[in-house]
């Protein structure tokens, strides 16, 4: 690495933290004030401080700004530093010493590969971690408001999981109702098993993976039931009457079903990791699914959809590195809005299945714009 490759790195750096800083910090300013006695009230009754409650409340959702606006932040940084470089007349010294633009910019390029890649990391590792905070409201600071649950259906069990709502602080299901499909165990235990309550528990030595079913009240007399194995002795519903621990009026399903599984509306889909998409798409057990499909599919092409409104956007500016950075700015966001939208476009009718396929739907747009981008880059470093 030479020392103009450093400098330019630098400056890349400098102008990524402060684009983030401005969004990012205008947005959470708005919001904090717009919920400020939402925050001084649970501050009052936590006994801490606001600074701290403020941080551990919108520390997550900084990350999920980033994860959002990582192509952004990368195209909008890349022309400021080479318009920049323009204002101080270093660009054309640079070229002046025999330095192509397919050089200058080469490192800068590199770094918004980085960008991108670290945010579809943190999408990946970081942002599924918080998803029950990023899915709280400043009302429910605490996570005690009931969230929807979606019907799941359990393999293993051939039943559909479902419940009145979701307490995500506790990991506890309201009102859980397993609707028994066939099998052995609809032969043994009915058509549903209902209960006033129901914990995820996670496997540890003694105790497999699933859910404890607090206060059973169909069907009667499920401590008199034995427990079910499957054929190859995997637990299935475990009783009290040969399970030591678990209570009387209680029993225990063993499932691979995840808590996070079980939630409800459209924000899991956005926080959720792809492998956990994937398995919902698995566990299912509906035709239907093409929505959840073209989520799947943007995962995986998200890089790529972020690299092309890179390459759409850096001829740009290296036809006319005289324009001003205003005009940067707002071709910048220009760039970012239609190639977005056509995207999002595109998305909606995959999701519905009507007229494309969810996989053409997510991949048409890198068929057409990608190779348009790259050649019209290319041909901008060599001019």
């Amino acid at each position: 690495m030479t020392r103009i490759d450093r400098y330019l790195l630098f400056l890349y750096l400098r102008v990524l933290t402060i684009c983030f800083s401005s969004i990012a910090g205008m947005l959470i300013v708005v919001l904090f004030f717009t919920n400020l006695d939402e925050f001084l009230r649970f501050a009052q009754q936590q006994q801490r401080a606001l600074f701290w409650i403020v941080l551990e409340y919108y520390g997550p959702y900084l990350l999920s700004f980033f994860e959002r606006l990582s192509g952004l932040l990368a195209l909008l940084s890349l022309l400021f530093v080479v318009a920049w470089l323009n204002k101080t007349n270093e660009f054309t010294a640079l070229l002046s010493a025999g330095i192509t633009k397919r050089r200058i910019v080469r490192p800068l390029m590199l770094a918004s590969a980085v960008v991108i890649l670290s945010a579809s990391a943190l999408r990946e590792f970081s942002i599924p971690y918080y998803q029950d905070r990023l899915d709280r409201n400043p009302q429910d600071l605490t996570g005690d408001l009931p969230r929807p649950m979606r019907p799941t259906f359990e393999h293993q069990a051939m039943a559909l999981f479902q419940g009145k709502s979701l307490l995500p602080a506790n990991f506890e299901i309201v009102a859980p109702i397993l609707t028994i499909q066939g099998g052995p165990l609809a032969d043994s235990f009915g058509s549903k098993i209902l209960a006033k309550s129901a914990f995820y528990q996670r496997p540890t030595e003694n105790k497999p993976r699933g859910y404890l079913f607090k206060n059973v009240t169909a069907p009667s007399g499920i401590d008199q039931r034995d427990s079910m194995h499957a054929v190859d002795g995997k637990p299935i519903l475990l009783t009290s009457k040969d399970t030591d621990w678990i209570e009387p009026g209680d029993c225990f399903l063993a499932s691979d079903v995840e808590y996070e599984m079980l939630r409800g509306g459209s924000a899991w889909k956005q926080f959720a990791a792809t492998s956990e998409l994937i398995r919902h798409l698995k566990g299912e057990n509906v035709r239907s699914g093409n929505d959840l499909r073209v989520q799947i599919h943007s995962r995986f092409l998200r890089p790529l959809i972020d690299w092309t409104v890179i390459l759409l956007g850096v001829p740009v500016l290296l036809t006319r590195p005289d324009r001003h950075m205003f005009w940067v700015a707002g071709a910048c966001l220009i760039i970012v809005a239609g190639f977005t939208g056509i995207v999002v476009g595109l998305n909606a009718l995959g999701a519905t299945g009507s007229f494309v396929a969810p996989s053409i739907a997510c991949w048409l747009p890198l068929v057409i714009f990608l190779p348009i981008g790259w050649a019209r880059t290319s041909a901008a470093m060599d001019s």
